[in-house]
């Protein structure tokens, strides 16, 4: 599998590299995706989210991730707002690490098609979420 970190912003420290690519491998393992898949997460601020979110999906304001999927062996690009993922994790009183599993973890979920926008889906999309946390703490 092939996983590609881009942080242009330098948010990301050469060890926290390597553990989101540890992470990123066990949840493909977890997943059961095929060894060649491949993913690209982009570390981004708050002022190129809110493009990307205004050009995407019409909402113009800042985000915490976003998902684009491509196919079954480039599962995509996951694009994760450091500084509101940093605000996320005292808001939601947890380490920055932790949140940026789950929003990894969210946003490879959307990759694989789940959604959250009805109640069912988003039922069944937190337990999967909840699923994977456990099982990579």
């Amino acid at each position: 599998m092939k996983i590609h970190i881009i942080d242009d912003n330098k948010y990301i420290t050469v060890k926290s590299i390597d553990e989101i690519k540890k992470l990123v491998s066990n949840i493909f393992s977890q997943l059961t995706l095929p060894n060649k898949t491949e993913i690209c997460i982009t570390f981004i601020d708050d002022l190129q989210m809110r493009d990307l979110n205004n050009s995407y999906r019409s909402i113009d304001r800042t985000t915490d991730v976003l998902s684009f999927p491509q196919d079954t062996e480039f599962l995509g690009d996951l694009v994760i707002s450091y500084p509101t993922a940093s605000k996320n994790s005292k808001r939601y009183k947890t380490s920055i690490k932790k949140e940026l599993q789950r929003l990894i973890i969210h946003g490879i979920l959307h990759l694989l098609d789940y959604d959250h926008k009805k109640k069912n889906e988003r039922d069944i999309m937190r337990a999967k979420e909840k699923e994977q946390f456990d099982y990579i703490t």
